[in-house]
């Protein structure tokens, strides 16, 4: 389940002040084109069905209401293991791409599986910083909104670099697959 912010700043109350300000300036700066814009298919905006747009407005996936009314209830789902796409991962800033990491697990948290107990979180991570993924992995270990950890396919270099082991390691010591 890909879950979508409803707006560009609603990531902000899970961020320090100075995150905001350098969002505003700067942006987002990727490492590279192809990690940005929708993620799969590129003819299929956010990994998202056509029909997924909550009536109330907002991008695909951005309305627990309308995911439970539109997919969880009528499929019967006892368990949707939340995605993000839009994470932080990939970021040329290593403390933009941690800080943002961070806020979209305790986004998914507030917005997400506190709200329904059917959904369970992945622990996002600043996948080319292999310390500080490392820390957020751990941070997160043992809390119960959380069933693995999410590295999306589109990195700076193949995933089976040392750079990113540290990532396999604190996943593997807190008992979280990847």
């Amino acid at each position: 389940i890909h879950p979508a912010r409803a707006t560009k700043d609603e990531l902000y109350p899970y961020l320090a002040k100075r995150w905001h300000a350098h969002l505003e300036t700067f942006g987002i700066q990727a490492y590279q084109g192809m990690m940005e814009g929708p993620p799969y298919p590129k003819a299929q905006p956010n990994a998202s069905r056509r029909d997924a747009y909550p009536p109330e407005g907002g991008p695909q996936g951005s309305s627990l209401s309308f995911m439970q009314k539109q997919h969880l209830d009528p499929n019967n789902v006892a368990l949707g293991v939340l995605n993000p796409l839009a994470t932080g991962q990939g970021l040329r800033n290593q403390d933009l791409a941690g800080a943002v990491c961070a806020a979209i697990n305790d986004w998914q948290i507030e917005k997400w599986t506190s709200k329904d107990s059917r959904l369970k979180g992945s622990v996002v991570v600043a996948n080319e910083d292999g310390a500080s993924a490392a820390a957020e992995i751990r941070k997160r270990a043992g809390d119960s909104n959380f069933v693995q950890v999410l590295l999306l396919s589109r990195n700076v270099e193949p995933l089976g670099q040392r750079r990113y082991w540290p990532i396999y390691e604190a996943a593997q010591e807190v008992g979280l697959p990847i």
